[in-house]
């Protein structure tokens, strides 16, 4: 018997998670300019898409990681632990008090119209 779309999808999902799920799908919007500035520095260093994606965030989390005290880099590695519930202060600097209240709605900024 056939498989179907949704079948056939899901095997070629599975099979690119990679050994023993070292891999993980995410989906996201970005912008046309975006994609295309990505697309672009991906075929500048020879990279796939994704692998460029990788290594601009694998150079981002270096440069962080050198600007911080080094006390601090366990916390910054341990923070998606708790979804950003500990935050990283800097020294000689105490935690803002969190209060109960909610939050503020921030407002969003306006757009602006970019050329392309």
């Amino acid at each position: 018997m056939a498989l179907t779309s949704a079948e056939k999808q899901q095997r070629y999902r599975e099979r690119h998670l990679g050994v023993d799920g070292s891999k993980e799908r995410i989906q996201l919007f970005i912008s046309v300019q975006t994609k295309a500035q990505l697309g672009r520095l991906a075929h500048h260093h020879g990279y796939t898409v994704t692998k460029m994606i990788e290594h601009v965030i694998a150079a981002a989390e270096h440069a962080i990681l050198d600007r911080l005290p080094r006390r601090q880099h366990s916390g910054y590695l341990d923070s998606h632990l708790n979804h950003g519930a500990s935050r990283i202060v800097p020294a000689g600097r105490k935690p803002k008090a969190t209060s109960a209240k909610k939050p503020a709605r921030s407002r969003r900024a306006p757009r602006r119209k970019v050329n392309v």
